[in-house]
């Protein structure tokens, strides 16, 4: 039985992507407040908030202790969807990134010659990034799209995904089917859409883990962003509220499972070893995550009747925090893509919409995941070569590479679309 209700575009996924990228989308043209024409399906069931409350629907009991970075741009986007102003008084500001290759130097001449982080940019008209809590963003997201023309369809899991007709059609186990002209895959990097429309993914074997936590620290960061990048792997402290920091540690499995059965002095211990003592003692706040890493990228970014987007379509190594920005592009220039079509009078599944956002997404998301993985793989799993060739920071700190990750930090560089620079979509 298939559900008679129509909508233009179906969102499969409820998490920061997904509502996201629904919020984004509702600006595209199409429906109305009497009638969506835009859905998203969610797994999870519905969760009632307090009385109080601006929102029947939250996602705060799902525990998620990490923390994201949001660009400039980005900020500039959902400030525009309306989204900034509820959280804006609890985001971080990043002022300035600093990056040092190696461990720690413990004292003597070399210390007092040369800076500890040898790389070393900023902004000076505003801040390059933001640091927010994932709970705190997806709460203010799912209270923002309860006020725009969108049917939220919860505790609903797609079982099968057939692209090959005039639509495209979705089955889930416990509702009836549903069709529509397009169907967006935010179901993250191990998503069952990719899998059901067959289409291929590239993945990195999983040799790496990446510690999560957040931490207290004894002396204030200042709004500075830290990357060490250690032969083991990179470590980065983002700075997370007053003298409190978001830490993602990038190990190989074997030396993160030691690291995650010490106690928290031990691993507070071991992680100021690894970092030094820049901002001071470090102590745990909160407990810590670990996150196996295989960086994936999709074959292809779409399909018939189906986008990919977020971790679907490339779920990138962690290192510059770029994943939910990439993301967050992808959903501004869809929504770009699909106001364009409609106001043209045609659907969402024409093929301008899919010859326009790989145009649009193909130069961003290809940089990005070869910057990524390729530093990552020198440092990490090469740090001879780069010890001796000079190439790790040497390669950071070069023109055109600093500037690409220079406007990578800020965003609405490599990417353009109207949400990004403040505009909604036309």
């Amino acid at each position: 039985m298939t559900d008679q209700t129509h909508y233009e575009v179906i969102i499969v996924g409820g998490g920061l992507t997904g509502v996201m990228m629904a919020l984004a989308l509702s600006y595209g043209g199409y429906g109305s407040a009497a009638a969506p024409a835009i859905a998203l399906v969610d797994r999870a069931p519905a969760h009632s908030k307090s009385p109080d409350s601006a929102s029947s629907t939250s996602k705060t009991a799902s525990g998620d202790h990490r923390t994201t970075t949001i660009h400039a741009a980005g900020k500039t986007m959902l400030e525009t969807l309306g989204v900034w102003p509820l959280i804006g008084d609890m985001a971080t500001p990043i002022t300035r990134i600093k990056i040092a290759n190696g461990a720690p130097r413990q004292g003597g001449l070399a210390r007092r010659q040369r800076p500890e982080f040898s790389l070393d940019w900023h902004d000076a008209d505003q801040p390059m990034a933001y640091v927010v809590a994932n709970d705190q963003l997806l709460d203010a997201l799912y209270m923002v799209m309860a006020t725009r023309p969108i049917a939220h369809i919860t505790d609903a899991e797609v079982t099968s995904f057939d692209g090959a007709g005039d639509f495209a059609r979705l089955q889930f186990a416990n509702r009836p089917d549903l069709s529509c002209p397009l169907v967006v895959a935010c179901d993250g990097a191990k998503s069952k859409l990719r899998d059901y429309a067959g289409i291929r993914s590239l993945a990195e074997p999983h040799r790496q883990t990446a510690i999560v936590a957040n931490l207290t620290l004894e002396r204030d960061h200042a709004n500075i962003a830290y990357q060490r990048f250690l032969p083991s792997g990179p470590l980065a402290l983002m700075p997370h509220g007053p003298f409190r920091a978001s830490l993602v540690w990038t190990l190989p499995k074997a030396d993160a499972d030691h690291f995650m059965a010490l106690d928290e002095a031990g691993f507070a211990t071991v992680l100021l070893t690894a970092f030094g003592e820049t901002l001071g003692g470090l102590q745990l706040d909160g407990p810590r995550l670990d996150w196996p890493l295989k960086p994936t990228i999709s074959r292809q970014m779409t399909g018939s009747h189906l986008i990919l987007a977020g971790d679907a379509s490339h779920a990138i190594h962690p290192l510059a925090g770029q994943g939910y920005n990439l993301a967050l592009g992808d959903a501004a220039v869809l929504a770009d893509c699909l106001a364009r079509a409609s106001a043209r009078g045609l659907g969402a599944d024409h093929r301008s919409v899919e010859t326009d956002y790989l145009a649009g997404r193909k130069f961003e998301v290809t940089a990005m995941t070869a910057m990524t993985s390729g530093l990552n793989q020198l440092m990490s799993f090469q740090p001879a070569i780069a010890k001796i060739t000079g190439a790790g920071m040497g390669l950071v700190n070069v023109g055109p590479i600093k500037s690409f990750f220079q406007k990578s930090a800020m965003g609405g560089h490599l990417a353009r679309a109207n949400l990004l620079e403040g505009r909604l979509p036309t």
